[in-house]
């Protein structure tokens, strides 16, 4: 293979793998309602200013080419003038411009933005899923996320396990690591590294 061939495909698995993680890096709590608040109508506005809850099915495109939007329920209160407090609850999925499932997500806290994700390759298996939970680290109550990738050749089995911390918003660098199972007892070489 050629160096030009080379240094284009470890380019482009470089830049793949940054959009990737970079999808799920941890954001603020409410970074979404800039985007709900776009999609509210004049009508639903107008429920709003009259002190109502407005419920509805949000749907919206997630980027710039319109290839995938997210679509679930969502509850809007009015918090006086234009201020709104929204709620994402219950079962939202991600699909393709063509409508093939591309992810699932469930709200099971009510009022939490806390999601369980479930993301599929294109012909349906399962890719990962992706969960936080509360955990203790070094003493301190912080939130464990966990993504849990399955191999490509027998969707049932684990490929490897993420485990990363935050506390608040904030990532703590340093404590995350590999495992090959979900509870961290079987933990990857340190010097692990794995991409997809």
């Amino acid at each position: 293979m050629n160096e030009t061939l080379t240094i284009a495909l470890v380019t482009l698995g470089v830049v793949g793998g940054s959009i990737l993680l970079l999808q799920h890096i941890p954001l603020g709590p409410n970074f979404q309602d800039g985007e709900f608040r776009r999609h509210l109508t004049a009508s639903e506005k107008a429920i709003l200013a009259r002190g109502d809850t407005v419920g509805k099915v949000h749907k919206a495109y997630q980027d710039v080419w319109h290839s995938s939007y997210d679509q679930g329920p969502l509850r809007v209160e009015s918090r006086g003038g234009k201020t709104y407090k929204f709620t994402p609850y219950g079962h939202w999925q991600r699909l393709s411009k063509q409508g093939q499932l591309q992810a699932d997500f469930y709200y099971p806290n009510p009022g939490s933005r806390d999601t369980y994700w479930r993301e599929y390759l294109p012909d349906g298996s399962l890719d990962f899923i992706l969960y936080s939970l509360p955990a203790v680290l070094n003493g301190d109550s912080v939130t464990e996320t966990r993504m849990v990738y399955f191999t490509r050749t027998s969707p049932q089995d684990t490929a490897v396990v993420t485990h990363s911390f935050s506390k608040g918003n904030k990532l703590i660098k340093g404590a995350d690591y590999l495992s090959y199972d979900t509870r961290g007892r079987r933990p990857a070489p340190q010097d692990s590294k794995f991409s997809r």
